[in-house]
């Protein structure tokens, strides 16, 4: 949240700075900010909106970089430790039968390779974090003094930013996608629930959505390094088991289907109706991922405009396809456009982030609950 919240502020303040915005108020005198301390030259230049976006780039810094580390151990490495243990209780648990043994064999397959993915993406992340380090600089006029590698450092860490960029773009996509298939799958579960439940298959996905709480077992989330806890794994893993079977067995003892009384206290009737309800929020979710593509994709095509032009700044001699990317644009016109709508679409953004819980809140359904005698 906090984190949406800043990158709003900062990219706002970097539109209200590209429009030139209130350009006769304190935002744009550097005299101002000289009021309060003296810098040397070039930093002299900074202004006090470019102080502020600068301290919100530095918070992007320590904050993306972060969250990239936190990918890679945490939900990455450490986690898929913690899986390859948990992977060797399976089958020692006193009392647990085949279906239950499928699933949490699914789960732990399914984590893992969450867990993979996580070390991707993390290592995407973190040098989009890193990278903020020369942004918060640039702000400052740092880079322009030709301190910690100048402008040509800069635009290696755009360029860096631009190329994992890409990947982020793919899993966009790759989500949106996944999540509208979820959602048909989850319809057409619904409409069997109540229709014809023999069919039904207790995959690992159907077990999760037929569970109104859902199941989300201890091995689902971040793993930590401390042995402390991993001493405590087989313990947990062992009650974990021992739910699962009570609740598919539950499910089984039905004469003629599912008992759905017997092991989630709800009807076939109520389950298919929330069922129905978050098949619509997941369908929503798949086309805010598309979005927030569009969005992104409209950012990185900005940005890489400054790399273009920098790369090429010779105007006369530059190739046929620089000029395709520009739009036939000057550099100064094409500059200052990319890097307008990179940060338009980076305020953008952020409103949606915040906005989702309120709007899903709206769409998510109503848990009945089940009539007391």
């Amino acid at each position: 949240m906090m984190d949406a919240i800043v990158q709003f502020v900062r990219n706002a303040l970097c539109c209200i700075k590209d429009l030139e915005l209130y350009s006769e108020t304190f935002l744009h005198d550097p005299s101002y900010t000289k009021s309060y301390y003296h810098f040397h030259e070039p930093l002299d230049k900074t202004t006090p909106i470019e102080i502020v976006i600068s301290l919100t780039q530095l918070y992007a810094f320590v904050s993306v970089s972060l969250a990239g580390y936190e990918l890679i151990t945490s939900a990455g490495v450490y986690k898929l430790r913690r899986l390859t243990r948990i992977a060797g209780y399976i089958g020692s648990v006193s009392g647990s039968n085949s279906v239950s043994n499928k699933l949490i064999r699914n789960s732990i397959a399914y984590e893992a390779d969450a867990a993979i993915r996580s070390v991707f993406i993390g290592s995407c992340v973190l040098p989009i974090g890193i990278s903020f380090f020369w942004l918060f600089a640039n702000s400052l006029h740092i880079t322009e003094a030709g301190w910690i590698g100048g402008l040509p450092a800069l635009i290696l860490a755009l360029s860096v930013m631009e190329i994992v960029l890409v990947p982020l773009l793919y899993y966009m996509i790759k989500d949106a996608e996944a999540s509208i298939r979820k959602s048909q799958r989850m319809k057409i579960l619904a409409k069997n629930i109540t229709i014809k439940a023999n069919s039904v298959s207790l995959d690992l996905e159907t077990y999760c959505l037929i569970n109104d709480s859902g199941w989300e077992p201890f091995w689902a989330g971040n793993a930590s390094f401390s042995e402390k806890v991993a001493s405590l794994e087989k313990q947990m893993f062992e009650k974990e088991v021992t739910n699962v079977t009570k609740t598919v067995d539950s499910l089984l003892s039905g004469k003629d289907g599912y008992n759905f009384t017997k092991a989630f206290n709800r009807t076939a009737e109520e389950i298919s109706t929330n069922i129905q309800s978050n098949a619509s929020i997941t369908k929503w979710e798949g086309y805010r991922e598309y979005f927030y593509f569009i969005v992104n994709f409209i950012a990185f095509y900005g940005y890489l405009m400054g790399i273009i032009c920098y790369l090429y700044d010779n105007v006369e001699v530059q190739p046929t396809f620089v000029t395709f990317l520009k739009f036939k644009h000057s550099n100064t016109d094409a500059d200052w456009t990319g890097n307008f709508a990179g940060d338009l679409m980076w305020t953008v953004e952020p409103i949606v982030i915040l906005s989702s819980p309120l709007m899903l809140s709206f769409m998510k359904p109503k848990i009945v609950k089940p009539k007391s005698d």
